[in-house]
């Protein structure tokens, strides 16, 4: 059996996960705070959302979280639970669920037959599910976090899926 280049890096990448997942001490702050973002994978108008986000952790595997984000003419407001499928004192990496509201506002103006209409506000009530994974770099206090998200807007019964959600958090305390 021969060994080709390409096996060989594989290995070397299999090992050097393995060290680095070991070696990592798990993660013993409940304080995070950092950016958060998200981008409707499906439309191609949506620019994506960016904001800030504090996370607490009261349990092994349950935090919850808060958000403020956002863009030109829309501004959101949540909450979420979250779920960690594993320990997190144990392990630097997870796998997470998660389930919250928010309150989303926008403000635009209405075009209609080249005449702009007076500024118009709405807001909504949303549901919004999330499943993701995360790491946790000890030695900088960071993790990095990824994850789907879809959201349910109540008013109009309608679900929104297919956001790609992502994120650094800092780990204070």
């Amino acid at each position: 059996m021969q060994v080709t280049n390409n096996d060989m890096k594989s290995i070397i990448l299999l090992l050097f996960l393995a060290i680095i997942i070991s070696q990592g001490k798990a993660q013993d702050h409940t304080w995070a705070f950092g950016f958060y973002g998200d981008v409707q994978l499906e439309s191609p108008s949506y620019q994506g959302a960016f904001g800030i986000q504090a996370k607490y952790d009261f349990a092994k595997h349950s935090g919850i979280q808060a958000q403020v984000y956002g863009r030109n003419g829309y501004v959101a407001v949540g909450g979420d639970y979250i779920l960690s499928l594993l320990d997190r004192t144990k392990s630097n990496f997870n796998v997470f669920l998660g389930g919250g509201i928010s309150q989303d506002f926008y403000r635009y103006h209405e075009v209609h037959e080249d005449q702009a209409w007076p500024e118009r506000r709405e807001s909504f009530t949303m549901f919004n599910g999330q499943a993701g994974m995360s790491y946790y770099f000890p030695a900088v206090n960071l993790s990095l976090y990824t994850g789907y998200k879809l959201k349910y807007n109540f008013e109009w019964e309608e679900t929104e899926p297919n956001y790609l959600m992502f994120g650094i958090r800092y780990h204070l305390w």
